[in-house]
C-alpha cells in the first residue's frame, strides 16, 4: 500500500534532536517499515479461536453436568 505524504515547511525536531516525522520510503528499496498485518490478523483468529473453544469446552461439561 503506498504511503502518500505532504511537505511540510516546518522543522519538528524534539529535544533529542531527532526528526518527529519519518522520512517516507525510497521507491527503489521499498517500505522501512515491516508490515505485521497478516500477523496481527493470525493473533485475532488464534485468540478468537481459543475463546470459542474454552467457551464451548465450558458448555460442553455444564451439560454434561446437567444430564
Amino acid at each position: 500500500m503506498a504511503v502518500h505524504y505532504i511537505e511540510i515547511p516546518i522543522d519538528l525536531e524534539d529535544f533529542t534532536g531527532k526528526d518527529l516525522i519519518a522520512a517516507p520510503a525510497d521507491a527503489t528499496h521499498g517500505a522501512d517499515e515491516i508490515n505485521i498485518g497478516a500477523f496481527r490478523g493470525l493473533a485475532f483468529a488464534l485468540i478468537f479461536e481459543t475463546v470459542l473453544v474454552a467457551l464451548g469446552g465450558v458448555v460442553w461439561q455444564l451439560l454434561r453436568m446437567l444430564r
